[in-house]
C-alpha cells in the first residue's frame, strides 16, 4: 500500500476518527480546523451499538466509557403517561447497549488520539476551495490567503453547512428544517434512569432528557436536556418570559422541573438547527466527503456521531484495500451506499411525526409506534433500526464493518462492555 498525505477540513467526530485510522496507516494526515480551538456545540450524544463497535475496533472505547453514562433504553410517552417509544436495547442480545456522552468528552478523547498518532492539526485555518478534484495533487486555498499543495487526496468533514462541498460536481440537495431544538446540559441526580426518555404533546410539543456521562470540568454527573420548537418561532421564544416558558415544560412532563432549576436566562438554551443534506455520490475524484457535510439530517434517530464514525472506519479500510485514491473514494462511495441511504430515507419519515403543525401525524405515529411494540418483527426492526444496524427496508442485510489490518493483525471487536 502507497503512502499518501490527506488533507482533511473539520476537526469533529468524521474528521478526526478517519484522521486517526488513516495515521495509524501510515498516512501523512494534515487536519485544518478554522477556530481557534476545536469546539463541540450541542447536546449530549447518544452512542449506538453500531458506534460502540467502530470505537471498540479503533481500541477506544475504554476511554470513551469512562466519561459516559451506559444507556439500556429509549422510552418515548405522550404527556398522559401512554408509551409510544419502547427500545430496549438488551432485546438485541450480546450485551447490546447505547452511551450517553457529552459532546465535549468525545471530542477530547478523538482530539488526543488524532495528535498521539501523529496528525497535524492546523488551527485558525478556514479552507475555501482545494481546485480541480482530479488533479493528482491537491492544492487548497485559505482564508488568510495561504496556497497549500502537495495533497493526495482531501476529505470534506466540515459539516451541514460546508460551502467546500458545492465545489464538486455532484448533484446536491441541502433543504434546512422548519424544526430544531433548544438544548442545555446541567448536573444530573446519581439515581437517574439509565435511558433517553421523550414527552410528547401530538407533535408539537416534544421534551427529552438523556443521561450524559461526565461534566467536562466538574467531572460531575450531567444530563441533556432539549425542547422541541419550530425555527421560526425561536425569535418570539427569546422574547418570553422564561418562568412561563419553565412552567409550560413543567405542565408537560413535572420531572422536568430539576434539570430546569439551573437555566437563569434564555442564552443558556441555544437553538440547534439542522438541515437534510442529499448527494447522489459521495465522491469526485481525490475528494470525498463524509460525516453531516455528506448525509446531514435531523437528531430525531440519533445516528449523526454513529454514521460519521462509520464513515471514517469505512474509508480508512476503503483506502487499504484500492491502490489509488480515487478508486478508494469510489469504493467508498459504494461500500456506505444502502447504509447511509436508509437512514436518511427514515430520517425524512420519521421525523415529522415528532416535529410537526399536523395533529394527525401524531395520532398515527402513535396508533402505529404501539401496534409495533406489540408485534416481535417490527418491534425488533425498530430496534435494529435506532442501534443503527439497518441497511434497508425489509429483508436488509445487518451492518457489517469492513476489515482493517494494523500490522497484519485485523482491528476486531473485542466486546469491551461499559461499567
Amino acid at each position: 500500500m502507497s503512502h499518501h498525505h490527506f488533507a482533511i477540513v473539520g476537526c469533529g467526530t468524521a474528521g478526526l476518527s478517519a484522521g486517526i485510522m488513516l495515521a495509524r496507516l501510515g498516512h501523512r494526515v494534515t487536519l485544518f480546523e478554522r477556530f481557534a480551538q476545536p469546539q463541540a456545540r450541542g447536546a449530549g450524544l447518544l452512542i449506538q451499538p453500531s458506534g460502540i463497535e467502530v470505537l471498540d475496533r479503533m481500541q477506544m472505547l475504554p476511554a470513551v466509557a469512562g466519561r459516559a453514562t451506559r444507556i439500556e433504553a429509549l422510552d418515548g410517552r405522550r404527556r398522559d403517561g401512554l408509551r409510544v417509544m419502547d427500545v430496549r436495547y438488551s432485546d438485541l442480545g450480546s450485551g447490546a447497549y447505547g452511551l450517553g456522552v457529552h459532546r465535549g468528552n468525545l471530542l477530547a478523547v478523538l482530539h488526543a488520539e488524532a495528535l498521539a498518532t501523529g496528525v497535524e492539526i492546523e488551527l485558525e485555518a478556514e479552507v475555501e476551495s482545494f481546485g480541480d478534484p482530479g488533479a493528482r495533487q491537491l492544492q487548497l486555498e485559505l482564508a488568510d490567503g495561504r496556497r497549500l499543495g502537495g495533497f493526495d487526496g482531501l476529505i470534506i468533514a466540515n459539516g451541514t453547512q460546508s460551502r467546500l462541498r458545492a465545489q464538486l460536481a455532484v448533484k446536491q440537495q441541502i433543504r434546512p428544517y422548519p424544526w430544531g431544538a433548544l438544548w442545555h446540559i446541567s448536573p444530573s441526580p446519581f439515581d437517574q434512569p439509565a435511558a433517553l426518555l421523550q414527552r410528547y404533546d401530538a407533535a408539537r410539543i416534544m421534551v427529552g432528557l438523556m443521561p450524559s456521562g461526565l461534566q467536562p470540568g466538574t467531572e460531575q454527573p450531567c444530563r441533556s436536556f432539549f425542547w422541541s420548537l419550530k425555527v421560526s418561532d425561536y425569535p418570539a421564544w427569546q422574547a418570553t418570559d422564561l418562568n412561563v416558558w419553565k412552567q409550560q415544560v413543567i405542565d408537560c412532563w413535572p420531572d422536568t422541573g430539576t434539570a430546569l432549576a439551573h437555566i437563569e436566562t434564555h442564552e443558556q438554551l441555544p437553538m440547534a438547527m439542522y438541515a437534510d443534506v442529499r448527494m447522489r455520490q459521495w465522491h469526485q475524484g481525490r475528494v470525498v466527503v463524509i460525516g453531516d457535510a455528506a448525509h446531514g439530517m435531523s437528531p430525531q434517530l440519533g445516528q449523526g456521531a454513529n454514521l460519521a464514525l462509520v464513515d471514517g472506519w469505512e474509508l480508512a479500510a476503503a483506502v487499504q484495500r484500492e491502490s489509488g485514491l480515487a478508486e478508494a473514494f469510489a469504493r467508498y462511495s459504494a461500500v456506505r451506499r444502502r447504509h447511509l441511504r436508509f437512514y436518511q430515507l427514515a430520517s425524512r419519515m420519521l421525523t415529522p411525526l415528532f416535529q410537526s403543525d399536523r395533529a394527525g401525524y401524531a395520532v398515527w405515529r402513535d396508533a402505529c409506534f404501539r401496534l409495533a411494540n406489540q408485534l416481535p418483527l417490527s418491534r425488533r426492526e425498530a430496534l435494529r433500526t435506532v442501534a443503527g444496524l439497518k441497511t434497508g427496508l425489509l429483508f436488509d442485510r445487518q451492518l457489517a464493518l469492513s476489515n482493517l489490518t494494523l500490522n497484519g493483525a485485523e482491528l476486531a471487536a473485542t466486546g469491551v462492555q461499559a461499567a
